[in-house]
């Protein structure tokens, strides 16, 4: 029982434009690694992926209060409540402009703590430090410009959203061969690119919501209490989804520089980029149909709720069974692009397509808990989120310290298994709701 075909039409005007959004957006944080990659060396790329989790902190934080705001505000459009949605959207507003400054400052005067607790060692501590200090400057700009992208697409303007992140995207990569290859300022200025890219995308998101259509009344700014808890209370899954995948790598880079030192490390970097690319795209079919879904839910209209959630789960089936396919038949040329050693192109060659197994289980687990924040079912979609959070940091361990690397390779898929067992119990109670 998938989507009729009159809904087609709308589907992919939601879905092909975010996964698209989300695609780019992992590549062109991908550009930060290949340019530190080539010009810094193996230290430089780990210490970019060391460091990223705390970027994805932020965009975390941010996609957690827009996601959580913009479901509020789709539900109550297909209620016909359109002052409950300005509302929303108002107090989202409110809440990404109060977390925005605290977070900057406590990323840039803990950024050497940090980056030792997230793994960073040696000359890949050094450098995971440089790019934290330059990015966070950004910071700021990130947290609103990516809490507001989820608002835009609840408005319906999916391309515009699109369009903030590849011109974001086009100008870091263009600053980045700018500031790492022709004035050789290293992984610090892979973070003054990223950090300037931000803003450009602040700048698009602030004249969308000055046009007279899209502004928000000062009255709405002001914050509610009763909302500000429900979208911190559904914005915890999105932001847990964001994060997860970073989350994921602290605990395979401290495992995996126990069992393989630096060098596992610099290898992890190579498979984290491509897993990131696979996990967005899963990612952007479940956020893009997230409106959709949403407006069908507050209309009532539950035949059709469970009709876009049938065939994503299709779409994202498709997307993780060719990610295992392109892993496994570029698994030689991938390191290649990143300008690894010999030594971590060899180890990349071998644990890409071990670690690509996950990749089948995260197309249901991923695509469930996108389904379930969708139509307002917070307790099932963060059931989900704090699985995975609590249950990867005792497989990375426990498995590197009975299989080796191995063990640290196939540690994501065991808890992608185990979370596929809990998304069907939640969905099937669920469905005996409805």
């Amino acid at each position: 029982m998938f989507i009729k075909r009159g809904l087609v039409r709308e589907y992919l005007k939601y879905i092909v434009p975010t996964m698209l959004t989300f695609t780019l957006v992992s590549i062109y944080s991908i550009v930060d690694g290949v340019f530190v990659g080539h010009a810094v060396g193996d230290a430089g790329l780990a210490g970019v992926n060391v460091a990223y989790p705390l970027v994805q902190l932020m965009t975390a934080v941010a996609t957690g209060i827009g996601m959580g705001g913009g479901v509020i505000a789709s539900i109550n459009v297909g209620k016909g409540d359109p002052a409950a949605a300005r509302r929303a959207m108002g107090t989202t507003f409110s809440l990404l402009l109060i977390v925005a400054i605290p977070l900057m400052v406590f990323a840039i005067f803990l950024s050497h703590p940090i980056a030792y607790l997230l793994g960073g060692r040696g000359e890949t501590l050094e450098q995971a430090v440089h790019y934290i200090n330059a990015i966070m400057l950004g910071a700021p700009f990130q947290i609103i410009a990516a809490g507001c992208l989820p608002l835009v697409r609840n408005k319906g303007k999916v391309g515009y959203a699109m369009a903030v992140s590849m011109t974001g995207g086009i100008v870091n990569v263009f600053l980045d061969w700018l500031f790492v290859m022709v004035l050789g300022w290293g992984t610090a200025g892979a973070g003054w690119a990223t950090a300037a890219s931000q803003l450009v995308s602040f700048v698009m998101c602030a004249l969308f919501f000055a046009r007279p259509a899209n502004r928000i009344a000062r009255t709405d700014f002001k914050p509610q209490g009763f909302v500000v808890a429900h979208i911190l209370k559904l914005g915890i899954a999105p932001f847990g989804l964001t994060l997860l995948p970073e989350f994921t790598v602290i605990f395979i880079n401290n495992s995996a520089v126990i069992h393989g030192g630096e060098l596992a490390v610099a290898a992890y970097a190579v498979i984290a980029y491509v897993a990131c690319i696979i996990q967005m795209l899963i990612q952007g079919i479940g956020d893009g149909s997230q409106p959709l879904i949403s407006k069908k839910y507050g209309a009532g209209d539950y035949d059709n709720v469970r009709r876009l959630r049938n065939t994503n789960y299709v779409a994202t089936y498709s997307i993780a069974l060719m990610g295992v396919a392109v892993v496994y038949l570029a698994r030689n040329e991938i390191p290649l692009l990143f300008g690894t050693s010999p030594d971590a192109a060899a180890l990349v060659a071998w644990a890409m397509p071990i670690f690509s197994l996950a990749y089948l289980f995260f197309a249901y687990t991923h695509a469930s808990t996108s389904f379930f924040y969708a139509i307002d079912n917070a307790r099932s979609s963060t059931a989900l989120v704090c699985g995975e959070a609590i249950l990867i940091a005792p497989c990375a361990f426990g498995l590197g310290a009975l299989f080796g690397l191995n063990g640290v390779w196939i540690a994501p898929a065991c808890v992608q298994a185990i979370l596929c067992v809990l998304a069907g119990t939640l969905m099937h109670r669920n469905s005996r709701k409805q």
